[in-house]
């Protein structure tokens, strides 16, 4: 569990304190956000599941279907495509026996609602409240490949960058955060690094 918490970032009722300053954010880079909390993917990666991801893109690498192959060139078996690893088995279900329903209403054009749990997860961030925000980009680095009967695991949010600027639609900071994913051995899998600029539109300050 993080133990690492700002006095000032957290307010009683669990939010942002307004003398929170973008100095306060660039002091905490190297920082783990995620309070310790980890997300574990819905299911173990399957042969099926496998072959459903690669079908509607075609995508007909041997490494992903044909055992021998895989073998042939150094794997324990078929392996799952990198491009899967982090959004596709590394997430956790949509729904779970016991949890409320994401349609509350008979509006056939609702929409799905999200996780109520959804940005409220790990220690808040010590920065000024903004309004606003967008992701920027995302690298990920894979370290070992994910086979049949893998479980992933993804655990922490470090900040590893911060950037205070004023930009066209406002002012606010650049963040990068780091999480790491691992199997069900412990092995890690792969660093995922998230980009994302939070700002309050049309500010200068």
């Amino acid at each position: 569990m993080c133990k690492w918490i700002d006095e000032k970032v957290e307010s009683k009722e669990g939010g942002r304190m307004a003398d929170n300053t973008w100095q306060d954010l660039e002091g905490a880079i190297g920082k783990d956000f995620s309070g310790g909390e980890t997300r574990t993917g819905a299911d173990e990666v399957e042969r099926g599941a496998i072959r459903k991801y690669c079908e509607p893109i075609e995508l007909d690498c041997p490494l992903h279907h044909d055992d021998d192959v895989a073998k042939k060139y150094g794997y324990d078996g078929i392996i799952a495509p990198y491009s899967a690893v982090h959004q596709t088995f590394a997430v956790e279900a949509n729904w779970a026996p016991g949890d409320e329903t994401r349609w509350p209403t008979n509006d056939p054009d609702q929409l799905f609602a999200s996780d109520p749990n959804q940005g409220r997860r790990g220690i808040p961030l010590p920065h000024p409240p903004t309004t606003s925000g967008f992701v920027t980009d995302m690298e990920i680095e894979y370290v070992k490949p994910v086979y049949v009967g893998d479980r992933l695991t993804t655990s922490g949010r470090k900040l590893l960058s911060v950037q205070v600027k004023k930009t066209s639609v406002g002012f606010g900071a650049f963040m990068t955060f780091e999480s790491e994913i691992h199997d069900q051995k412990g092995d890690l899998v792969a660093r995922v690094r998230n980009g994302s600029y939070a700002f309050n539109p049309g500010a200068d300050s």
